[in-house]
């Protein structure tokens, strides 16, 4: 259900944390402007990830460095790699893209305190079981470090192949992208219901609904833009129906994870950036 709009927020950010891949990450180069529609443009998210079974999409993810993959936990009932495959660099599901390639999973990792019950700590971490190498159609995104704040109605923009509605059956098979603003976490809350929303979540999506990520979306980003850079602040978690008014998606709190990412990769570390309003 990923419908745009086309309002950009500036953000103040400065740098901070691990420069392995400050060059590169984050970086769009055939992202240089945004325009009305839903499909996204071939090559304007080159970090985005198809997470696949066997050939089947399941989940969304990002590359963060040249052999990891940032997703959901909640993606994997468990740690099997078997028929499992990550694809990069592609736009549609029901076909191959020139662009395109598809790695193996050599492991999957997921955070030691997730619960499958509350979705705290909806976090995991995907090995790659060879290197890639980066192109205008894929490339490693940046990740918000801990000092970084989202205040209430700052633009993001989420990316998937999910479900267009609730009640459809199957994917959609061309990514899609949507602008949402970022809910105030207290609001969220109270809308969701109290105590769901924890410290380790942000909030994102219209009062009025209508505009949002759905099942298959997924494990995949929320991103922000401040100049040519993008920082993922967000993954696709879940939350109550599609979109619906009063009910912000909710998706995991990637700078609260910043130590634990860096101690399971270890080296050649993603791009961490600190932003601020």
């Amino acid at each position: 259900m990923l419908k745009l709009g086309c309002v950009v927020v500036t953000l103040l950010f400065f740098v901070k944390g691990s420069l392995s891949q400050q060059d590169v990450c984050g970086l769009a180069p055939l992202n240089n402007h945004i325009v009305g529609g839903e499909n996204a443009e071939e090559g304007l998210w080159p970090w985005q990830a198809s997470l696949q079974i066997f050939g089947n999409h399941f989940c969304g993810g990002t590359l963060i460095n040249e052999k990891w993959v940032l997703t959901a936990a909640h993606c994997f009932s468990s740690y099997q790699t078997l028929g499992l495959k990550v694809y990069l660099g592609k736009k549609t599901l029901e076909s191959s893209d020139p662009h395109e390639i598809s790695v193996d999973v050599l492991k999957v990792v997921i955070h030691p305190n997730y619960n499958r019950f509350t979705l705290n700590n909806d976090i995991a971490l995907l090995h790659l079981k060879k290197a890639v190498t980066f192109t205008d159609y894929i490339r490693p995104v940046c990740l918000a470090s801990l000092e970084s704040n989202y205040p209430h109605g700052t633009s993001s923009w989420v990316t998937g192949w999910g479900k267009l509605a609730y009640e459809d059956s199957l994917p959609s098979s061309v990514l899609q992208e949507a602008e949402v603003p970022v809910v105030d976490s207290q609001q969220c809350d109270a809308q969701l219901g109290p105590g769901l929303v924890t410290e380790n979540m942000i909030c994102a999506g219209f009062q009025e609904g209508g505009i949002g990520p759905c099942q298959g979306d997924s494990g995949g980003p929320l991103v922000v833009k401040q100049g040519s850079v993008w920082v993922q602040g967000g993954i696709t978690s879940w939350g109550k129906g599609c979109a619906l008014p009063e009910l912000p998606a909710v998706f995991t709190r990637v700078s609260q994870y910043q130590s634990w990412i860096s101690d399971v990769i270890k080296r050649n570390l993603p791009g961490f950036i600190t932003y601020l309003p």
